[in-house]
């Protein structure tokens, strides 16, 4: 904020101005030559005298003068025009004129008022001296007296009294017309509505009546004694009593308006500049003054001031001059105490709008802008790139944080608000210059680079300041992100941008986490049909979603001792014969979209119904097992779904397994959803086991009674000594631990053989058979012997 809020005076209020106190000049300078020319005998005793009666009337005149202008006082009539009609009653017009200006011009310049209101006062009263002769001369009032023009004949006719009056309506005219053009070239108002105040003919008249009291002056000099004179000062005391009382009501009027004025301007105002200029404005107008001024400088000595709480801890001051009217000054002091009041108010309006603004544009957790204000910085980045021509090196990066939800459902919101402040400041301290950096809601960041030349450097550093390493509760977190770029093309906006990135991170996300992806065109395709697949299995019934069955043998025996139901999508999509759609194809993108609950529920419903006809095929006990999706065990109802198929299964004599991936274990929830599930009579089997979290110390304290080794390892350890070893390893772990411990992927023999010399029970692959229908199924189960894989 400045020290004060200064309007700027147009350049044709100044050149107007300028051009007045020119002419009046000009005028000054022709009485001066007229004078000398003119001069005889007696008349620099006459000039004398003028001065003497002129300085005293014109100094108290002056004190009373007429505000026409309500709004902002800025034209005012003043009354000493009588005091040129009576310097022109006795003295000649050259002298008058003289006296007049000499009169004129120290008067007005020694007024406690600005120094432009100071000297456009000094010239409009110079210029109206001419105007006044003018009008006598035009109207022949005057007469030659010894030897000497005289311009009021003073015959104290009827008609002279006439001339005298039209002329001082001249005058009137004169003053009133000009003051109000200089007020509307400085206000930039209309000069119509300068001029149409129902007080001008009320200042018209007042103005006549003085001149008349100038006139009265001049006759009374000439035919009675010059002491007569004086008994008129008491009806132009009255008239100015009757003035100043006009005044003060006008005054009280003004005032009255101009708060009210105040009030509804400066609660429509929407920015603190705005507010602070309106303020001064009508602080102008309530204490009819140009000099008030809004700023944040205490008042001086000479002034009258009034605090404004402006927010923020800035406290602005109304002032106003203190060397004016003291009558004033108390009304001064209300008035602006009044106008502080509704401006406190407009600015704590205008405050608290701010505020809301802010907050509609900021993310509440990390202060960071959210995607609204986000939104609109691109906007307006993406157009000064397009002006500029540097598209191309406008960037945008879609940023999203690997393992997040975990962080959430282990140690709470509060701790995930932590993790995200966290992030978001480093992100802001390693993107400096120019960069926005924005939370866009969850756990996804975004970052605009308007001028953008090292893409791969950008993403590294980024990478780096996502790469976050934290202790909560005694944990050390460690989490990353996932990083999608787009580049600015010709026709893109901002939702291309942020879409193209979007899709490019889940690009990021799905081979592999910790790295960036570059948009390319198929990259949205592949999005687009992702989309597609989500839409479908939204619409899709529950029997479109069949179940296989994959044998697991025992490999001393060959014996099938159990089934892994293995779901398939019948996507029809209207166009029948379809080929069945692989669990790989869809399974990520319905737990992405929720429908894996629905998916999971008809996939325990068929096992359950086929157990019993299974059971009758293999004429033993079956292990069926079920696999379980982590969004699955997350739901409220799963405990009380599988609890049914428990019940139904182990009435046809078979066991139901549930088969869930390593990631379930490390989650602080996980221990008594697990339980819970084992209390159904549930088996519960670690699918994939060796490429996530494997923990000796949770295999100890989770309720697993089995696990299955990946087929990653099983595939090199004909060939590979290291995957041979690390597959032997597992085994005897089951072993110690008590856990049945099933080979995923043995297509070969010479895999069969080598798993069976490290004594590991049971195996299952393509060696054996591929998932088939349950009706395929019948056949592999006759005659065969059963052996549990619970231990």
């Amino acid at each position: 904020m400045s020290s004060g809020v200064r309007d700027r005076r147009p350049v044709a209020s100044v050149v107007f101005d300028g051009a007045v106190a020119g002419l009046a000049l000009v005028v000054a300078a022709v009485a001066v030559w007229w004078f000398v020319v003119d001069a005889q005998s007696g008349d620099l005793r006459r000039l004398g005298t003028c001065l003497l009666i002129g300085l005293p009337l014109m100094q108290l005149l002056t004190r009373f003068p007429f505000p026409l202008s309500v709004s902002h006082a800025g034209v005012e009539i003043q009354f000493d025009v009588g005091v040129l009609v009576f310097l022109l009653c006795f003295a000649p017009p050259a002298t008058a004129l003289l006296a007049w200006v000499l009169c004129s011009v120290p008067t007005n310049l020694l007024q406690q008022k600005s120094w432009v209101s100071r000297t456009f006062n000094a010239s409009i009263n110079v210029l109206v001296g001419p105007v006044l002769l003018g009008m006598l001369a035009l109207l022949d009032a005057g007469q030659v007296v010894d030897g000497r023009y005289r311009a009021v004949a003073l015959d104290a006719g009827l008609l002279e009294a006439l001339c005298v009056g039209a002329a001082v309506l001249a005058v009137f005219a004169v003053d009133f017309g000009v003051s109000a053009l200089s007020v509307a070239v400085q206000q930039r108002t209309s000069l119509r509505s300068e001029l149409a105040h129902p007080g001008a003919w009320l200042g018209a008249g007042a103005t006549i009546a003085v001149g008349g009291l100038g006139y009265l002056g001049g006759l009374v000099e000439e035919e009675l004694h010059t002491v007569a004179a004086a008994l008129l000062v008491i009806p132009l005391l009255v008239t100015m009593y009757a003035t100043r009382t006009m005044r003060t009501t006008r005054d009280v009027a003004r005032r009255t308006e101009a708060l009210f004025e105040a009030a509804t301007a400066l609660h429509t105002q929407g920015r603190r500049a705005d507010l602070a200029r309106a303020l001064q404005k009508h602080a102008r107008m309530v204490a009819g003054t140009p000099s008030a001024m809004v700023r944040s400088v205490r008042p001086g000595d000479d002034e009258i001031g009034v605090p404004v709480v402006a927010g923020d801890g800035v406290v602005l001051y109304v002032t106003a001059p203190r060397h004016r009217d003291p009558q004033q000054r108390l009304a001064d002091q209300r008035a602006l105490e009044a106008l502080a009041s509704v401006g406190e108010a407009a600015f704590f309006r205008v405050s608290a709008s701010e505020e809301m603004h802010g907050l509609a544009r900021r993310d509440v957790v990390t202060g960071l802008p959210n995607r609204l204000q986000f939104s609109e910085r691109l906007a307006v980045e993406l157009e000064r790139a397009r002006d500029a021509g540097r598209l191309e090196r406008l960037v945008v990066l879609y940023l999203d944080l690997d393992g997040f939800k975990g962080v959430n459902d282990r140690f709470g919101h509060e701790a995930g608000d932590e993790l995200l402040r966290l992030v978001g400041t480093r992100l802001r301290d390693t993107l400096r210059g120019g960069s926005t950096v924005a939370r866009l809601g969850g756990d996804e960041f975004a970052v605009l680079l308007p001028d953008c030349n090292d893409v791969d450097g950008l993403c590294r550093r980024v990478l780096m300041a996502l790469r976050v390493e934290v202790r909560m509760r005694g944990h050390v977190l460690r989490v990353q992100g996932s990083i999608g770029l787009s580049r600015a093309h010709p026709g893109d906006d901002v939702g291309m941008l942020l879409r193209k990135a979007d899709t490019a991170m889940y690009r990021a996300k799905a081979t592999g986490k910790n790295r960036w992806v570059e948009f390319r065109p198929e990259l949205l395709e592949e999005e687009i049909a992702r989309l597609q697949v989500i839409e479908d299995l939204q619409q899709t019934p529950a029997e479109a979603f069949v179940v296989h069955y994959q044998p697991i043998v025992d490999l001393p025996t060959g014996d099938v001792v159990g089934l892994e139901a293995l779901v398939r999508w019948r996507r029809d999509r209207g166009r029948g014969g379809q080929p069945l759609v692989g669990p790989d194809e869809f399974i990520g993108l319905a737990e992405r979209s929720g429908t894996v609950i629905a998916i999971g529920d008809a996939v325990l419903r068929t096992v359950a119904r086929d157990a019993e006809q299974l059971q009758r095929h293999a004429g033993r006990p079956l292990d069926l097992m079920v696999n379980v999706s982590p969004v699955q065990l997350r739901h409220a109802d799963f405990t009380e779904r599988v609890a049914a198929a428990v019940r139904q299964t182990a009435a046809s004599g078979c066991r139901l397994h549930l088969e869930m991936t390593e990631s379930v274990m490390i989650e602080d929830d996980s221990a008594s959803s697990l339980r819970d599930l084992a209390e159904t009579g549930a088996l519960l089997t670690i699918d994939d086991f060796g490429t996530g979290f494997s923990s000796l110390g949770y295999l100890r304290h989770r309720p697993f009674s089995s696990f299955k080794i990946d087929r990653s390892f099983v595939r090199d350890i004909a060939t590979e000594p290291t995957a041979r070893a690390l597959v032997e390893g597992m085994v005897k772990m089951g072993q110690a631990l008590d856990l049945a411990v099933v080979a995923e992927g043995v297509e070969h023999v010479e895999q069969a053989e080598i798993l069976r010399g490290m004594g590991c029970p049971l195996a299952q692959g393509y060696l054996y058979c591929a998932p088939v229908p349950v009706e395929e199924v019948h056949e592999l189960l006759l005659g065969r012997r059963a052996r549990p894989l619970s231990a």
